[in-house]
């Protein structure tokens, strides 16, 4: 009888699995239906009023390309990898220029995804994703980067760590990460993870007995196994846990967080 339950309970659990799937395939392909331009995935251009579609290397690049963007936070299109993607430029916070890497703002898009996933990128640009791990290489291989972490709570309160230094390795290396230079209000939860090769749930890459991406579901440079946890599940209040998108050092507590948000600039 037991065993006949514990059988039943996997069953279960697999389709409910490939219910989230398939849900997140139609919200997707919703989504592609109504605004195809900033599916980072796809190529498409970002226009302004009929214009030529504005692009460049970098958020940074089109901010110097085109001054009349500072203060305008929005998608626009970089170029790399042989083509042009999408992705979310942030040109307000301290005079702009920043590339967004990553970004949470609701449970829309899964970040329990797999190596392939997290090499190319997903999610919308004007929503939630992640950036690609390969494009993430090549932006912090051409110049030297800084990162800043913007992070709230759901009570409202905000918080924030910039690093003097961020950069990825290649794929040969696993994406080895490279963070160091803390400054800000949030406590230096990167730190562990310096040096850390990426992780997914279908490849081990971290120092823990176990595997860290397959327990908390997401990617990531796990130690053994986090104080940061960006990319962990999202909730839509605020929980005390293992799993969820944490910055452990800011209240020194795994709570779950409103919103994150990862980027780069130029180091000048």
């Amino acid at each position: 009888m037991v065993k006949q339950n514990m059988e039943g309970i996997k069953i279960l659990d697999a389709n409910v699995r490939n219910l989230k799937s398939d849900l997140q395939k139609l919200v997707v392909l919703q989504k592609e239906a109504t605004d195809n331009s900033t599916n980072i995935i796809g190529d498409k251009s970002t226009c302004r009023s009929g214009r030529t579609p504005i692009s460049g290397t970098d958020c940074a690049d089109i901010l110097k390309k085109y001054p009349d963007t500072r203060g305008k936070d929005g998608v626009y299109n970089i170029v790399g990898l042989s083509r042009k993607k999408a992705v979310y430029c942030d040109m307000t916070t301290e005079n702009g220029g920043w590339t967004v890497i990553q970004r949470r703002v609701n449970g829309s898009v899964d970040f329990n995804n797999n190596w392939t996933e997290y090499k190319n990128g997903f999610g919308f640009a004007d929503h939630g994703y992640w950036i690609g791990n390969d494009m993430l290489h090549r932006l912090t291989s051409q110049k030297p980067q800084e990162l800043r972490v913007d992070m709230e709570r759901f009570n409202g309160e905000k918080a924030y760590a910039v690093y003097s230094r961020f950069a990825v390795g290649d794929e040969t290396s696993k994406y080895k990460l490279e963070v160091n230079g803390y400054s800000g209000n949030a406590g230096d939860s990167l730190n562990v993870h310096n040096n850390m090769k990426f992780s997914t749930p279908d490849e081990d890459n971290d120092n823990s007995r176990g595997s860290c991406a397959s327990e908390f579901k997401s990617g990531w440079w796990f130690d053994k196994c986090y104080l940061a946890n960006p990319n962990g599940q999202y909730t839509v209040s605020e929980i005390t846990g293992p799993g969820y998108i944490t910055w452990k050092l800011w209240k020194n507590s795994s709570i779950s967080l409103k919103s994150i948000q990862l980027m780069i600039r130029p180091r000048f």
